[in-house]
């Protein structure tokens, strides 16, 4: 039963480790790769750094163009003494199976090595060429899918399927990712007299909550709402000395590019009034800024997903723009093909201990994804 086979798949993955930092993909890439070679794909291994590679497999096809279907072989760091059963055992219970990876992304890998051997096997060959593109560091900087591109693995591709967790949901695109350090600069003095100071932190401070707040209460767009993380804050160094610096890192997902340019504004505008207010001095850098990447409701090959999608399902899947970032920043841009993020799981058990995966919705991804799959790529013309 392929239900099986996709469990089994996915604990022999999750038994492998490919935790980033500090980035060691390549036992997963041998997995991977010898898997496609042996489901009668080509197979190209690219190299990223030492010990460190992504995988592509290829299904040549009759015409030029066609579909490629993504996922990275790389996870979060694992923090074992948070977590209640082995991180890399791939421990199954109650129709789940646990560890590092088992939603973010090995389930979505798994379901796509068996969509790709299934494909390979089929009776006719396919009109346009499938592409499983397996990446390393997806979740450091998204290198891994820049070497891709950049080496020519995906040109000519139609079509981008991402398979990271959408626990049902068809994302038809991703929000933006911006982050933002925001610096205030103040003057040092000994603890016992802060009033010969100026004291950084208090700014940072009041800026922190004002922009939280701030850009949560921005309205939502089509695509839904900018969210905030207020991810770092530091300053001073020793309890008894004024701080003279200190810093405020934000993590903002946008909805809009007019979203990005509101809080750009609001950083800004708050972060030089909380300077003012307590006599220090503020700047801000950006240290990521990738744009949202939308997909029209008429782009090629999505009627067929959304249909197989709910051939799985028994219902018609719910649309939205996924609140994380993929691989697809990387690739979207420079090709300027269509994205769609779907796969198993859900994004609420990626990046913690005890994450896990329902095993039923690996095998409705299976099913929607070979169902696709057959309505993309093998028609039904008499030379077929």
């Amino acid at each position: 039963m392929i239900e099986r086979e996709l469990e089994e798949l996915l604990v022999e993955m999750v038994r492998i480790p490919s935790p980033n930092p500090p980035g060691g993909e390549a036992e997963m890439a041998d997995f991977v790769a010898d898997y496609l070679e042996g489901a009668g794909l080509e197979v190209s291994r690219v190299p990223l750094a030492p010990g460190r590679e992504s995988v592509v497999g290829r299904l040549p096809g009759r015409e030029p163009g066609g579909l490629v279907l993504c996922g990275h072989l790389d996870t979060v760091a694992i923090q074992e003494e948070s977590w209640s059963v082995p991180p890399l055992a791939g421990h199954k219970e109650g129709g789940r199976v646990y560890g590092r990876g088992a939603a973010d992304m090995k389930a979505g890998v798994a379901g796509l090595l068996l969509a790709a051997r299934w494909a390979a096997a089929h009776s006719k060959p396919p009109k346009k060429f499938l592409v499983l593109a397996l990446t390393a560091d997806e979740e450091q900087g998204y290198h891994g899918a820049r070497t891709l591109v950049e080496g020519g693995h995906l040109d000519d591709a139609e079509f981008l399927l991402i398979a990271e967790p959408s626990d049902g949901t068809v994302y038809l695109g991703q929000k933006g990712e911006l982050w933002i350090k925001a610096v205030f600069q103040g003057m040092a003095a000994h603890g016992s007299v802060p009033q010969l100071g100026v004291n950084a932190a208090l700014p940072a401070a009041e800026f922190a909550l004002e922009a939280v707040e701030g850009i949560r209460a921005l309205p939502p767009g089509p695509r839904g709402r900018t969210s905030v993380n207020l991810g770092r804050i530091a300053g001073g160094w020793q309890v008894n000395v004024v701080p003279d610096r200190a810093e405020v890192e934000l993590d903002v997902r946008t909805a809009s590019t007019e979203h990005r340019d509101l809080v750009l504004g609001l950083v800004e505008e708050l972060g030089r009034r909380a300077a003012a207010n307590r006599g220090g001095s503020f700047s801000y850098e950006l240290t990521n800024d990738r744009a949202p990447i939308e997909t029209q409701e008429d782009a090629p090959y999505l009627r067929e997903l959304l249909a197989a999608v709910m051939e799985s399902l028994g219902e018609a899947p719910k649309t939205g723009i996924a609140p994380y970032s993929t691989d697809a920043v990387e690739i979207v841009p420079r090709l300027g093909i269509p994205l769609v993020i779907y796969g198993p799981g859900s994004i609420a058990q990626a990046h913690r201990p005890d994450e896990y995966v329902e095993l039923s919705s690996l095998s409705a991804f299976w099913r929607a994804i070979t169902r696709f799959l057959e309505l993309s790529l093998f028609d039904k013309s008499p030379d077929n």
